[in-house]
């Protein structure tokens, strides 16, 4: 990573040196992305007008400075977007600039005039407890049951709000974060905060606050594990920068931030990128925020219709996304998504009205285009017990868990499910990615807890033969020290082994096992809360026994016919069974009908001379779409629903109604 340039002003207490990047310790950590342009100058002054020196002046994207003795202040290297500014002083009540409109060709200039108030400041750095490094983390503070909050582009305090419209998914987010430095106001009374990084032993410190006070604070985190350094890198495929709803503002240098603090390796972001009122290239934004210690991506939550939602990894958004009445959405998985190099999971299949209606056919008819099953954001029985079921009839689908998140809502991925990926050749790339979903290689964590299970030292996704040899299995669990957990080993979905842990001072424990195994079976892990099984933080994608080829895809037996529009007289026409790049075969009608044999993500295109063409998708069928449209989460969950969609595939009809030119 290149380091950003940054006005060096002394950080009164401890000596050090802030700038853009974390600073402790006497290390100065270089910033993400290539040097950028922008820049934000002002001064930071009293109710009279007063300079006020060494003022904390943060931007919504976490980078800090403090003011010099005639309080000025300036921070740069700032991508282009929408920034809001601010100041925090003792005795001062905290002063807002926001909605700066930041550019490189032009510098942004602001006062920030503070008026009396009882507030303290508490300021200080996360480090590494080893390196002494600066350490990029999240806490949650409560002064006097108040909780401290960060604060988005429009200067809000941001997560929170109770004044919203009922019904929308809102998540009281208390998360403050960092990139090392850190500065807060707080009224004064008792102070608890506790600090969090993945892979680090928390730390809760509580300190009184009286009026106008300065409290500082040095917070070094223990390493106990890091996922990367083992090849696991955490990431999400579902989520959203600006859902639609905006009740924060914000864009790509602010999520990139907090995505930083809470340890994301990878990660992909779908639906509007940015509300902060400057008009940027998001693919470039992206990029832009892009380190080597964080992997920014685009993508779109696509298809999402009635038939269900879909995410994807590899690709970016459609650049003309298909109309939706018209395409199935295992037409659209295949053609934008897989054949473009990408891998897709149905999201929150079981979830709501966002259930995925089309999953029966997808299953059974394509297998070869879903590599996953989601579980969303929390684990639950239903979707446990889905998930096997469609491993015990021979798919091999690997666990996601993804957030949802919508920044603009306040709802941050930290709060919700992440999935691990290990790439095969141990480097981080959106092919490596891909690549990695489509072998199995993926864990499922919430809290920041990391479970891995291995089998003679291989990772899950892998293939053994059926055969008399004993192998060692594994099961590493990396959490909080204390925390009593107890580890469930699955074999075809009934428990196979369950073992009570308390984690120990070092974060790391492990269970070990033999395995044998003389039948075709699949094995996974699960770590659930002491006493509460459902209450699962972690889980494994399985490892296989025996043959695990796909099953055969489902074939549709399709009759089509064809009829004159205006007159239903029927047509001898030519039908095109069409795959999204090629032709897979021409046919004849005869007497206005044929007999076609057909995958579910073909579509059948009648011609005739004279005549504009026609056509619809084999799940275009009215029996197969009033099926699909009538499916609820409970008929997901059970095998009948399947066999039901199998039988229809058999006897599907298709009519086409042709149009003279």
């Amino acid at each position: 990573m290149t380091t950003c340039s940054t006005l060096r002003l002394t950080f009164a207490v401890f000596g050090l040196v802030v700038c853009a990047g974390p600073v402790c310790g006497g290390q100065i950590a270089a910033c993400a992305g290539p040097v950028c342009g922008g820049q934000i100058a002002g001064v930071v002054v009293d109710a009279g007008g007063v300079p006020l020196s060494r003022a904390w002046v943060m931007t919504c994207n976490g980078q800090i400075v403090q003011s010099g003795t005639d309080g000025a202040f300036m921070i740069d290297g700032l991508a282009d977007g929408g920034y809001a500014v601010k100041a925090v002083f003792p005795g001062m009540a905290d002063a807002v600039s926001a909605r700066l409109a930041v550019t490189s060709d032009v510098p942004v200039t602001c006062r920030l005039q503070m008026t009396p108030s009882e507030t303290a400041v508490v300021f200080g750095c996360v480090t590494d407890a080893v390196t002494g490094k600066g350490l990029a983390a999240w806490f949650e503070a409560r002064s006097d049951s108040k909780p401290i909050r960060w604060f988005d582009v429009a200067g809000r305090l941001y997560g929170g709000r109770t004044d919203l419209p009922s019904g929308v998914w809102h998540q009281a987010n208390r998360r403050f974060w960092t990139s090392g430095m850190f500065a807060f106001s707080a009224d004064p009374g008792r102070l608890r905060l506790t600090v969090r990084a993945d892979g680090y032993a928390p730390v809760t410190v509580e300190r009184d606050l009286w009026a106008g006070g300065r409290e500082p604070l040095a917070i070094a985190l223990k390493p106990l594990f890091d996922p990367a350094a083992a090849g696991w890198y955490k990431g999400d495929f579902h989520a959203h920068g600006v859902h639609g709803e905006r009740f924060y503002d914000v864009n790509i240098p602010m999520i990139a931030f907090m995505l930083r603090a809470e340890h994301y390796r990878w990660f992909y972001l779908s639906s509007d990128f940015n509300n902060d009122g400057v008009r940027v290239d998001a693919a470039s934004a992206a990029a832009g925020a892009s380190g080597s210690d964080l992997l920014l991506f685009l993508n779109a939550e696509y298809p999402k219709t009635a038939g269900g939602h879909v995410g994807s990894v590899g690709i970016g958004p459609p650049a003309k996304p298909r109309p939706y009445p018209r395409y199935a959405n295992i037409e659209v998985i295949k053609a934008d998504i897989v054949d473009q190099g990408g891998a897709a999971v149905p999201v929150h299949p079981l979830y709501g009205h966002m259930r995925s209606r089309e999953l029966p056919f997808m299953l059974l008819g394509a297998p070869e285009l879903i590599c996953g099953f989601d579980f969303y954001t929390s684990w639950n029985p239903a979707s446990e017990k889905t998930w096997a079921l469609f491993l015990n009839k021979g798919y091999r689908l690997c666990r996601t868990a993804t957030s949802d998140a919508a920044f603009d809502l306040g709802r941050t991925p930290g709060t919700m499910g992440a999935t691990f990926i290990r790439p095969a050749d141990g480097r981080l790339s959106r092919e490596s990615i891909v690549e990695a979903f489509k072998s199995g290689r993926t864990t499922i964590s919430w809290d920041g807890v990391l479970l891995l299970f291995t089998v003679d030292g291989a990772d899950c996704g892998t293939v053994f033969p059926i055969e008399e040899a004993v192998r060692k299995a594994v099961v590493t669990l990396h959490d909080t020290p204390g925390k009593k957990r107890l580890v469930t080993v699955t074999r075809n979905g009934e428990v196979f082994k369950r073992i009570p842990v308390t984690v120990p001072e070092s974060g790391v424990t492990e269970v070990r096992f033999d395995l044998s195994e003389r039948e075709k079976a699949w094995y996974s892990a699960t770590c659930s809360e002491d006493g509460r099984l459902e209450k699962v933080v972690a889980a494994s994608s399985p490892f296989y026994f025996g043959d695990w080829r796909t099953p055969v895809p489902v074939r549709a037996q399709v009759t089509v016919k064809v009829f004159d529009a205006e007159t239903r007289t029927p047509l001898d026409a030519e039908v095109c069974l069409c795959d999204t790049q090629q032709t897979d075969g021409v046919f004849r009608t005869q007497e206005g009908a044929a007999r076609i044999e057909a995958r579910v993500f073909h579509r059948l295109r009648a011609r005739l001379a004279g005549y504009e063409d026609a056509e619809s998708g084999v799940l275009g069928a009215p029996a197969i779409r009033t099926f699909i449209d009538a499916l609820s989460a409970e008929d997901l969950q059970a095998w009948e629903t399947y066999e039901q969609a199998k039988a229809l595939l058999q006897t599907v009809e298709l009519s086409l109604f042709l149009k003279r030119k």
